[in-house]
């Protein structure tokens, strides 16, 4: 809160620069903010490990905590059997389809010898009674024979869906930085139990960084997108270029955090300008001073 505190102050005294009109170039002072990204849980369990600290620089991809996985990781071996044991029933059934589709067209060529003899007059009805009764008993089995390679197919289909599923919760017990930043803030600790959404860190990504400043009327109506701009660390002799790269479309009073009635009656336009921060040295919060080269 005391933090928050120092903070408005800090930007109550220098948006009032921002909006100070003593001719020249166009410009004010802002605080330095960045992109930034909550990463939460996305499965329960323990934390085994945390990997990380406040203050740490961490990579798209890095490993962030551990969470128990056991239970998760036995399912998905549970799983993994359970495709073996498919498999290997899948491939004695198309054994088995090849099998009964032999018998099905002997059954087929016996039928057919039987109806010969029958018409010569050298078979017996009894006998082609018999054939007949083999084959439509063989083509029985042989579409037993199919189905049961389909329903195993199936089966097999929606084991492994369970297994890709399981292997996709496996990843979720160990959450990863979805951004290259700075940890802000960790928001939980090793042997915590967590529930899904729980938020693990705040990461900051500081390669680029941006300042929002507020322009009055007569300093906005020149500045456009993509205008250059030149960024002066106030506390350090550093220099950074920049660009512009959004524009409020309509005025606003000046922010109520500014303390005298005069100020907050201003209508201003805010200004926001994005900032290569390739060495890392400009930090969330750092007060900096904008100039505008339109």
């Amino acid at each position: 809160m005391i933090r928050t505190l120092i903070l408005l102050t800090a930007s109550a005294a220098i948006i009032l620069t921002g909006c100070t009109d003593n001719g020249g170039p166009a410009g004010g002072s802002g605080l330095i903010e960045t992109a930034e990204s909550i990463v939460s849980a996305e499965t329960a369990g323990r934390v085994l490990q945390s990997r990380f600290t406040e203050g740490n620089e961490v990579y798209s991809g890095d490993t962030l905590i551990v969470i128990d996985p056991s239970r998760t990781e036995l399912e998905l071996d549970a799983a993994r059997a359970g495709v073996n044991v498919l498999e290997a029933q899948l491939s004695a059934a198309h054994s088995g389809v090849r099998q009964a589709t032999t018998a099905e067209e002997y059954a087929r060529n016996e039928l057919s010898r039987a109806k010969q003899l029958l018409s010569s007059g050298t078979g017996t009805k009894r006998m082609h009674d018999q054939a007949k009764y083999a084959f439509d008993q063989a083509v029985i089995a042989a579409e037993t024979a199919r189905a049961q390679v389909t329903t195993l197919e199936a089966q097999l289909q929606q084991t492994r869906i369970n297994v890709a599923r399981l292997e996709r919760r496996v990843l979720d017990h160990y959450p990863v930085a979805p951004i290259d930043g700075i940890i802000l803030e960790k928001f939980i600790e090793q042997g915590e139990l967590l529930a899904p959404g729980k938020p693990i860190a705040r990461i900051s990504q500081l390669d680029t960084v941006w300042v929002k400043v507020y322009l009055t009327t007569e300093r906005f109506a020149n500045v456009k997108l993509g205008d250059p701009a030149t960024v002066m660390v106030e506390s350090a002799d550093l220099t950074y270029p920049g660009v512009v790269v959004w524009t409020s479309n309509e005025a606003e009073f000046t922010p109520k955090n500014i303390q005298t009635e005069q100020a907050r009656a201003d209508l201003v336009y805010a200004v926001k300008v994005s900032i290569p921060n390739p060495d890392g040295k400009l930090k969330v919060g750092m007060p900096v001073f904008i100039t505008l080269e339109n």
